[in-house]
């Protein structure tokens, strides 16, 4: 059955790097714009990130700081993550 646990512990990291990767594009959010985002509506995919559910006002706050808030990302993120947009 050490296959199955090899697989098993595989899946757990790639959760857990995306955890990370999703606390931090939260953190960099609450730093710049004072919005807290759930982790849960976070989605990183092909460097763009979606906010899901998130009320329209503060959708708008987010979206004027926009470019302000790709620069950290990608500050903090590093060269393997690039942020392109923010939807």
């Amino acid at each position: 059955m050490k296959g199955i646990s090899e697989f098993f512990k595989r899946i757990g990291s790639v959760q857990a790097k995306e955890m990370a990767l999703r606390g931090s594009i939260q953190a960099v959010v609450k730093e710049l714009t004072d919005i807290d985002v759930p982790i849960g509506d976070i989605i990183f995919k092909s460097g763009i990130v979606t906010l899901k559910k998130i009320p329209h006002g503060a959708r708008s706050v987010i979206f004027i700081k926009k470019q302000k808030v790709i620069e950290k990302l990608n500050s903090v993120l590093g060269p393997n993550q690039q942020v392109i947009d923010i939807r």
